[in-house]
């Protein structure tokens, strides 16, 4: 078996619409308007740069199924560039993207190779010879939820490495809706040595003693809810059939959760300058890409109470937003919003203890269950129309905590003003 080496990426989601931002900071949203595009040229050069043999896009190219024509050239050029320095790709389209049997009249290289609804092996070839067999699928639909990978079969030949090139949702991530789910044993079973997935929007590889299976991730984050780096997979493919896959971040503006605590600071002088910051420091350690940032107020202390004003919290927003320009500076950071998830200086254990009527609210809050709450959970979540997900119990502890902070606020005088109970 002769050593290679290909690019797993998938979900670049190209033309993916920007909400909010354009209204809340007309730069911000142009400049993250244009990103996906900007990382789709940083797969390019990344595929040259480390001379890959092919490229892998494991679904989500486009964000629906009816891209613009400025996205459709976009990705048209990324292929045509790959496929004059040489470099094959293949495609599988993803519920974003599907084949829903509109034509596409743009014309994409030979070298470029969607596969269609059916599975089917396509072989990649090099100065001759067969170097790696590729099995793919792309979806017909938005909602396949059919389990697409108890349909792959097994390799032709079991001399030359094999590929698995599929978009779903493996073990029923329940951040992600649930499309072609399948289960670790549903690929063993194929023989495949390699899974290229896409649709789960954060890399992770997980090695089997006979396969590996891989999400490269997306490689822009669309928003907060998609913070820190994204890239791709590159995969090194030894004489022996052993893959060694790495990370390769390729975004250009990185989103970023920063905790801020409010311990022992006694002015929102203070607590201005804490967060400016730390925003510096997140500026220092993303390798030089542009930064949006959500802070998040933590701890408990003295400005606990005067943070519960909704206007003090737009007015602290502008101040910081003050210090960092937009327009001369590169790299640049912003700040997307300021959360406030402090609690009052108060000992809510000891607080919780106290035979009255708020110790007896406390104590109730504190002990409800995501098992007592569940009932009321799933009705509210069920049928929803935008599809939204039931709360996790991390969000659900969340809630209960922020629940407990507001009613010492509305019962409890002395914390009103920063008082210990």
């Amino acid at each position: 078996m002769s050593a290679f080496k290909f690019i797993h990426s998938s979900d670049l989601h190209i033309d993916s619409p920007i909400k909010g931002l354009k209204s809340r900071d007309p730069i911000v949203g142009k400049k993250v308007e244009v990103a996906s595009y900007q990382a789709l040229d940083n797969l390019v050069e990344l595929c040259k740069q480390e001379e890959a043999d092919f490229l892998l896009i494991a679904g989500d190219a486009f964000d629906s199924d009816n891209p613009s024509v400025f996205a459709r050239l976009k990705l048209q050029d990324a292929l045509q560039s790959l496929a004059d320095a040489g470099i094959h790709s293949y495609i599988v389209r993803g519920n974003h993207d599907p084949l829903t049997g509109r034509p596409d009249s743009v014309e994409y290289p030979p070298e470029a190779h969607f596969f269609g609804t059916d599975i089917q092996w396509m072989n990649h070839e090099r100065e001759g010879e067969v170097i790696a067999q590729i099995q793919g699928v792309s979806y017909s639909k938005r909602d396949v939820t059919h389990n697409l990978a108890a349909d792959f079969t097994m390799p032709p030949d079991s001399s030359v490495f094999s590929i698995g090139l599929l978009h779903c949702n493996l073990g029923g991530n329940a951040a992600h809706a649930n499309y072609a789910p399948c289960s670790i044993s549903d690929l063993a079973q194929k023989a495949i040595e390699y899974w290229a997935l896409g649709h789960i929007h954060k890399w992770d590889v997980d090695p089997h003693q006979a396969m590996t299976v891989a999400y490269s991730g997306n490689i822009q984050g669309r928003d907060i809810g998609e913070p820190d780096e994204r890239g791709c997979l590159v995969v090194e493919v030894e004489e022996s059939g052993h893959s060694k896959p790495r990370f390769k971040a390729l975004d250009v503006i990185r989103w970023k959760h920063i905790p801020v605590p409010i311990d022992g600071l006694t002015t929102i002088d203070a607590l201005r300058d804490a967060i400016i910051d730390e925003l510096r420091a997140a500026q220092s350690a993303a390798d030089g890409r542009d930064v949006i940032c959500r802070v998040t107020l933590t701890g408990r202390g003295e400005l606990h109470t005067e943070l519960n004003s909704s206007q003090n919290i737009t007015d602290l927003e502008i101040l910081v937003r003050e210090e960092f320009d937009l327009l001369s500076s590169s790299p640049w950071i912003w700040l997307e919003r300021i959360k406030v998830n402090t609690r009052p200086d108060i000992d809510i254990d000891l607080r919780m203890e106290q035979d009255d009527f708020l110790g007896e609210v406390l104590k109730s809050a504190h002990s409800a269950s995501l098992e007592d709450l569940d009932p009321m959970l799933s009705e509210v979540f069920s049928d929803r129309a935008d599809g939204r997900p039931k709360l996790t119990e991390d969000e659900v502890a969340d809630l209960q905590q922020e629940a407990i902070t507001y009613l010492i606020d509305l019962l409890e005088p002395g914390a009103q003003s920063g008082a210990s109970g």
